[in-house]
């Protein structure tokens, strides 16, 4: 089944075609073209909800206005579980040398996808195989709204020999595919985890361990995160719903989603990993957490209690201190305030820094993904001990929890989050996932509350 297309889509796929063979020239090329404003306002008069379901990739942050949807893929680099984003890199720069793009700004072709926490862990969950080590994908049909404008772009791999005719046929299928329903998962095309998730006593314990661990000069952070499976049925809010209430209930965060195999990658991220954009990189420090009371004074007085809580603070400092000296390097100069602020979302209080500089010439956003990730917030310090903790002690694969998710153009500018509040979602389970900051003074009890918290988002979105 699809939905309607514009009336003059017949014309516009001519005048289109024309457009993108001019872009080629004699050669093979990925070529970008502008919709027409009719077809753009067509696809985004389907609404929240559908665009969102029907997406190969999705990217929003409603106190911003700002919403991007991806759908089909042209291009799709991955990378094998031991491969780094280093690899990436490489791959995307050869791409980006090949494109054509003749595009308004707001729907210049994207690069949409993300990462493993790690690419040296020991542990290998089958229900992370269509993700990859890494993962991006240049959308067919690209739709970005931003406040009250609206455009989209067509990208297509065009061969050196290929005719209008043929061309047309193709710009016809992207646009149909584009405004089709989304099918029916299939029943059985979902690989399993191996793990049942980590049960609250068991990692109450290795929380206990690290705690140890920590006191004896190991390491002086470790980050240990929890897998909890939640059953689904046909009654369960479908994806686009749940992404949805994600964008509502939690409006400062960014609102994901990747499409692999039978398997959607979706969250709500508070954390900007960094940011990319006429020269200046953006990024933040996030760690130190408190609930939030329904009470405004008890409130007021928990949001005081986490900026004066020594552990927190020096937790949060972790994070900070490392984002300076990874952004030294790429930076001609690095701005940040010398004490946290307190950010507030939906159901908690986190400890907050922001960053920015400006980069020096040559600098991509993936280059400064590649220094920061991972941060002490999601990783600990020492890095290389703590990473070692975190495979050693959490007895799952974190998969893509807590990597790098987002988006980057082809010059090279983008924006990433950490891929937290997050969860991987089939048609019959959702894996959601959580964790915490171990530091001296850490408690496993107050730490096991503190996942359930970050757990809510999903859980709540799911209809828990």
């Amino acid at each position: 089944m699809t939905r309607s297309l514009p009336s003059s889509t017949d014309a516009s796929v001519q005048e289109l075609a024309g457009r993108m063979l001019a872009l080629r020239g004699d050669r093979d090329a990925l070529v970008s073209a502008d919709l027409s404003s009719e077809t753009s306002a067509a696809l985004a008069a389907q609404g929240f909800e559908n665009l969102a379901a029907r997406a190969t990739v999705f990217w929003h942050r409603r106190n911003e206005s700002r919403l991007m949807a991806g759908f089909g893929r042209v291009l799709e680099l991955r990378g094998t579980p031991d491969s780094t984003l280093e690899d990436a890199a490489a791959q995307i720069r050869a791409l980006s040398a090949t494109a054509r793009v003749a595009t308004l700004e707001l729907a210049r072709p994207r690069i949409f996808g993300g990462a493993r926490f790690t690419a040296r862990g020991s542990r290998h969950d089958p229900a992370w195989s269509a993700f990859g080590g890494w993962q991006f994908v240049v959308p067919e049909v690209l739709l970005s709204i931003n406040a009250d404008l609206v455009a989209a772009s067509l990208t297509l791999h065009l061969p050196a020999h290929e005719s209008v005719e043929e061309l047309v046929g193709r710009v016809r299928r992207s646009l149909t595919h584009a405004f089709a329903e989304r099918p029916e998962p299939q029943a059985g095309a979902v690989a399993r985890s191996s793990h049942t998730g980590t049960d609250g006593s068991a990692w109450k314990a290795s929380v206990a361990t690290a705690i140890g661990e920590i006191a004896a000069g190991r390491y002086r952070k470790v980050v240990l995160a929890r897998q909890v499976p939640v059953p689904l049925s046909a009654t369960s809010p479908q994806i686009g719903e749940v992404l949805a209430r994600l964008a509502s209930r939690y409006p400062s965060c960014f609102v994901f989603k990747h499409h692999a195999g039978a398997m959607d990658w979706v969250g709500a991220s508070p954390e900007l990993l960094a940011s990319l954009d006429n020269g200046v990189v953006r990024a933040a420090s996030l760690a130190g957490t408190r609930p939030r009371s329904q009470d405004p004074d008890a409130d007021v007085r928990l949001a005081h209690e986490l900026w004066n809580d020594p552990k927190e603070r020096s937790e949060h400092a972790f994070v900070a201190a490392a984002l300076h000296e990874a952004f030294t390097p790429l930076c001609t100069e690095v701005h940040a305030p010398a004490q946290p602020e307190i950010m507030t979302i939906a159901n908690l209080h986190h400890l907050y820094t922001p960053f920015h500089g400006n980069v020096r010439e040559g600098v991509t956003i993936l280059d400064v993904v590649q220094r920061l990730h991972p941060t002490p917030a999601v990783g600990g310090a020492p890095r290389a001990e703590a990473l070692e903790a975190i495979d050693r002690l959490e007895d799952m694969d974190r998969g893509w929890y807590a990597g790098p998710i987002g988006w980057l153009d082809f010059e090279g500018a983008g924006e990433f989050a950490v891929a937290l509040r997050s969860g991987l979602i089939s048609s019959d389970e959702a894996l959601l996932f959580a964790g915490g900051g171990i530091v001296a003074g850490s408690d496993p009890t107050r730490e096991l509350a503190e996942t359930d918290l970050k757990l809510r988002p999903l859980r709540e979105a799911l209809g828990g």
